[in-house]
């Protein structure tokens, strides 16, 4: 089968998610945390009843999906925590932190094309969806959602690259200012690298790779930093881990991915 390839120009800013949705604004009633106790009950069931068993089916069995080095998220026992990622595909990323713990909610940071498809945006919401804020008021809060989270002891991932590269085996270079959130609340990260493998018998029926992801950490905020210092810190140490996972295993490159040449190179 002849290998697909990909061609781009920018690491941080070109995005090739299958799917374009149009980002809209968020409605003006939008409530990040919503205390209706119907609401509520609805968002348990969505997530524990539905969603998290079809995920792990999901996850199992058409991506042969699995997380190595799970064991150390117990270091963060008793605390809310963040997790880094790299954002290598559209499904399998939303899906993949809830596989941490089975009984407990992860949340997921997600841009506001997310929440932009009519009709959903409400259940969405209920599997963990947290979309970014855009005006003041709305990043303000977003910034209580984190926190209210975090202080009931969740875990939030989080892509730090932000746009999609479906399958890609390395990590991109991404921004430092995510990293500013476990500063300011004093809590751990984790750093969840994803890796593609061929699949072996008669997996081999497909050629759709295989997702094996890996756990490291946890890494601590420098408060002996300035907040500045301990946010580029954070997300060195993070960067590094997941440069060193992804290049320490031999992966499956399923689609091929080229730099194209500027005017100046060509």
């Amino acid at each position: 089968m002849k290998k697909k390839i990909i061609y781009y120009r920018d690491e941080l800013n070109d995005d090739f998610a299958s799917a374009k949705v149009e980002a809209k604004h968020l409605p003006d009633n939008f409530k990040y945390i919503r205390k209706n106790v119907f609401y509520r009950i609805g968002s348990f069931f969505a997530y524990f009843v539905f969603a998290k068993p079809l995920i792990w089916m999901i996850m199992k069995i058409y991506y042969l999906g699995k997380i190595e080095n799970r064991k150390v998220i117990k270091k963060a026992k008793g605390t809310g925590y963040f997790i880094y990622g790299n954002h290598t595909g559209s499904m399998s990323d939303a899906f993949q932190p809830n596989l941490l713990k089975a009984f407990k909610k992860n949340y997921v940071v997600v841009g506001r094309e997310a929440l932009s498809i009519k009709g959903i945006r409400t259940f969405i919401t209920m599997l963990g969806a947290i979309p970014l804020g855009e005006t003041f008021a709305e990043k303000v809060d977003f910034i209580t959602c984190l926190k209210t989270r975090i202080n009931k002891k969740s875990s939030v991932m989080i892509y730090p690259e932000k746009h999609i590269w479906p399958y890609y085996t390395k990590i991109r270079p991404f921004e430092n200012e995510s990293f500013r959130f476990p500063i300011s609340l004093n809590v751990p990260s984790f750093a969840l690298t994803t890796t593609y493998h061929k699949r072996r018998g008669i997996f081999a029926l497909s050629k759709r790779p295989k997702i094996i992801a890996y756990l490291d950490g946890p890494f601590y905020p420098d408060q002996n930093l300035k907040p500045q210092l301990a946010k580029q810190k954070l997300r060195d140490e993070i960067y590094q881990a997941m440069i060193e996972r992804s290049t320490s295993i031999k992966q499956y490159e399923y689609i091929q991915y080229i730099k194209e040449k500027t005017d100046s190179q060509k």
